[in-house]
């Protein structure tokens, strides 16, 4: 699966990718395939913000942070996105 990007107002860093993708690793496990990720990091003054979007299996996942560090803002939005696919596997295997 890829982890498409989209920055505002922040320059785009591979060590910013870098950590996304390590984080999402974690995510992808709770995943069925195929699937496609989209997060967006926003930079508005002091406030760091996520919003990550997960296609999967004809689901839609959203999940979004904000706080003033964006590696923390990644750490966010990735525990909540992997709460909901986790909570949509098991509702999943329930119905199955």
């Amino acid at each position: 699966m890829e982890l498409e990007f989209t920055f505002r107002n922040i320059e785009s860093t591979e060590a910013i990718r870098a950590w996304a993708l390590k984080r999402f690793a974690k995510v992808e496990k709770h995943l069925p395939e195929p699937a496609s990720a989209h997060v967006t990091l926003t930079v508005d003054k002091h406030r760091h913000r996520a919003d990550l979007t997960v296609h999967a299996m004809g689901e839609v996942l959203h999940a979004s942070d904000e706080t003033d560090d964006m590696y923390a803002t990644l750490d966010g939005v990735m525990v909540k996105i992997e709460h909901a696919a986790q909570k949509q596997k098991e509702k999943s295997h329930r119905k199955g």
